[in-house]
């Protein structure tokens, strides 16, 4: 897997992360150029990449591949991978069905996967 991110500035310049109510929020732009989809599903993101220390919730606010759709993943008690984590899935229509989605295929450039992170410093 392997990916590059860029935080974006917000309407004063800044791209560092800023205070929302009682937690930091940090727009990103993350360009994953080799998506992984053998083994350990989907491309993992860390807090300190961000600039935040721990993560209380993600949103994908656009995405650049129109072949599928990007998700966050989430275990079966809705958490993240770790309280300091999360993965990005990417998924495209079945082959067989398009009304089912799969995971992408190994070593495709997914593009940038805009997100949306809060969490603390």
């Amino acid at each position: 897997m392997a990916h590059t991110i860029t935080l974006l500035s917000d309407h004063k310049g800044y791209t560092r992360s800023r205070v929302n109510g009682a937690e930091y929020v940090v727009d990103a732009a993350i360009d994953i150029t080799t998506y992984d989809s053998a083994g350990d599903v989907g491309e993992l993101i860390t807090a300190s990449e961000l600039g935040l220390s721990s993560i209380t919730a993600v949103e994908i606010t656009g995405q650049e591949a129109v072949n599928g759709i990007a998700a966050i993943k989430t275990d079966s008690s809705g958490d993240y991978e770790s309280s300091s984590s999360f993965k990005i899935l990417f998924l495209q229509p079945s082959a067989s069905d398009p009304h089912v989605f799969e995971e992408e295929a190994d070593d495709t450039n997914i593009g940038i996967v805009r997100v949306r992170a809060y969490g603390n410093l």
